[in-house]
Parts: structure tokens; C-alpha cells; sequence
């Protein structure tokens, strides 16, 4: 930690060690830290050197693509710096030596939305809200974006360079991808939209003034396939295995809220199909991340990770079906 608070001191010349506040805030991807100047504060994002996780370049263009729209200023924070070839990007004459995704922005006083906030109808309206101003923003993403091309079959084709059927049984792996090419038809090419595609609980930050912000787009793109259902269903699949998860019943309000707020018919099926599909993307990505594993602690934290998603497929493929 004590070089990355030499390095944060570096990202702002008012930033010497002795005057800054430096407090850890996870992260996964990278490291993350809230920065505190004078009566200030930022969110700062240090990023770890994994190309083949994030599209840095894409991310770059895509957050120029925000900073720039203005009817997104009051759902997001305000970003400040992001570094990428040596440049800040929002002041490209402004030289920049940190690494691709090294990123200031700021720092939104309040927390990220929990599994209980998300049955306040007030927190609801909130969240859909928000979600409808990106969504109609017309915010236009760099990178085309695809669930399947981009991420199932990616993770898919480095899971099954492992024995994956020493942790899944075989049989279930093959009924796992049946419901996949299902989760396919059900989510077709079209409906062409700009989507945040990780809109877990830590993505959602409930603001002091009761707003919701939506934060990390690393994972950001132009949705080619259907990608107003896929964002929606994240809301629940990215959020059923949270250890104050999210509630079918919860998520049934939710849709009904969306339905009015974004003034149109929406496709529930589609939507509980987006959901399995980002559960999906998280099987075959904690398959790679249990076979590469390098601790036991590791290896039994995405066994149980990976087993979970496995029943939670099974699970939220009967509910889909019946909608």
C-alpha cells in the first residue's frame, strides 16, 4: 500500500504524502482508494496490468464518451482524470506517466445499495430512474459489445483447457450450455444500446441526497443484442449471490416501476433470460478463475463461487420459462 500512496501523490501536485488522507475501497480488477484533500474527497482507481481483462483502450474512449454527455452529469461522478498512452485524456495536453486505466474521479458521499435498500419503493424509483436517464441518454460507446461473442464463449473456450468435470459434473456441463443456447435465442441480435453491463450493488451508489449514481463502466459497450433486457437482468442476476442479495419478488417491483418510468412494454422473459445469461458469464469465468487459482483459500472460494452459479442457473432457467 505505502507505494501506492507514493504513486497517488504523484497523480496531483497538491498531493504530498503528509497532506492527503489515503483509505483502501477493494477493488478486484484494481485498487481502488478514497483520497481525501483538505475538506475534499476522490475516488481513485490504480489499475493491476491485466490487458486481457479490460479493453483499457475502449474504456478510455467510452469514458470521454461520458464526461462529454450532458444529460448523464447527474447520475455519475464527475470524472477528472484518466490516464491512457501517457495522456489524461480529458486534457490531452496534460502528460500523464501512470499506467493505462489509472483514474481520478469523484467521490460520491454515500454507500453502495444493498439487497434491503433495493426494497425501499423510493430506492426503486431511484435506481430506475437513473437507469432510464443513461438508457435514453444516447450516449454512444466505443466498443460493440456482445454477452456470448465477448464473454461466454471467451471464458467457455479457457474453462475447457482445464478437467472443469473434476468440479462440475459433466452431465451438468452439458445441461449448463443447452441452457445457454437457449439464453442465445431468447436474446437475439438487435435492440442496438449503449449498457453499463456490471450493475452489481457496488456499481450502484446510493447518494446522501438519495439519488443513485452509477459508477465502474470497465465493463461498458454498445449492446448488439438486446442490451436494455441484458442491463436490466443484471440488476438481478449479478446481484442474486451478494451476501445481502437481491429478492425475485423485490426484482418483479422493480420491473413494474421500469415499465412506467421508461413508458413502454417490456419483455420479462427477455429480461430473466439477461439475468441467466450474466450468471452464465460468471460460471464459466469462475471456472478459468478456480483451475488458476493459486492458494487453497483461492481454489475454495471459487469452488463454492462456481457451484453456486451452477444451481443458480438451473434455478433461474425455470423461472424464465415461466414467464
Amino acid at each position: 500500500m505505502n507505494k501506492d500512496i507514493e504513486l497517488i501523490s504523484q497523480l496531483n501536485k497538491d498531493w504530498q504524502p503528509g497532506e492527503i488522507k489515503v483509505k483502501r475501497a477493494g477493488g478486484q480488477t484494481n485498487r481502488n482508494y478514497i483520497v481525501q484533500y483538505k475538506n475534499k474527497k476522490f475516488f481513485v482507481r490504480l489499475p493491476w496490468g491485466r490487458a486481457d481483462i479490460v479493453d483499457r483502450k475502449a474504456e478510455a474512449r467510452n469514458v470521454l464518451a461520458l464526461a462529454g454527455c450532458n444529460k448523464l452529469k447527474n447520475i455519475l461522478p464527475k470524472f477528472y482524470l484518466y490516464v491512457f498512452d501517457g495522456k489524461n485524456i480529458l486534457c490531452p495536453k496534460e502528460r500523464a506517466d501512470f499506467p493505462n486505466g489509472t483514474m481520478i474521479t469523484e467521490y460520491i458521499e454515500g454507500r453502495d445499495i444493498n439487497g434491503e435498500d433495493i426494497e425501499r419503493p423510493e430506492i426503486q424509483t431511484a435506481l430506475i430512474k437513473t437507469l432510464h436517464t443513461f438508457h435514453s441518454s444516447g450516449v454512444r460507446f466505443f466498443n460493440s459489445y456482445d454477452v456470448f461473442r465477448d464473454e461466454i464463449l471467451k471464458y467457455g473456450k479457457k474453462a475447457k483447457k482445464y478437467p472443469i468435470g473434476k468440479l462440475v459434473k459433466k452431465d451438468e456441463i452439458k445441461k449448463i450450455e443447452k441452457i445457454g443456447r437457449e439464453a442465445k435465442r431468447q436474446l437475439v441480435l438487435g435492440g442496438k444500446i449503449s449498457t453499463h453491463n456490471d450493475l452489481i450493488f457496488e456499481n450502484l451508489r446510493l447518494g446522501e441526497n438519495g439519488k443513485v449514481y452509477l459508477l465502474d463502466f470497465e465493463y461498458a459497450g454498445f449492446n448488439i443484442r438486446n442490451g436494455l433486457y441484458y442491463d436490466l437482468g443484471i440488476i438481478l442476476g449479478g446481484n442474486l449471490f451478494q451476501k445481502n442479495p437481491i429478492k425475485i419478488k423485490t426484482f418483479e417491483e422493480l420491473l413494474k416501476k421500469a415499465g412506467k418510468i421508461y413508458e413502454k412494454k417490456l419483455d420479462k422473459k427477455k429480461i430473466y433470460f439477461g439475468a441467466l445469461i450474466n450468471i452464465l458469464v460468471m460460471f464459466w469465468w469462475g471456472l478459468v478463475k478456480y483451475f488458476s487459482s493459486k492458494t487453497q483459500a483461492e481454489k475454495k472460494y471459487f469452488k463454492d463461487y462456481v457451484l453456486k452459479r451452477a444451481k443458480g442457473i438451473d434455478e433461474l432457467f425455470e423461472v424464465a420459462n415461466r414467464k
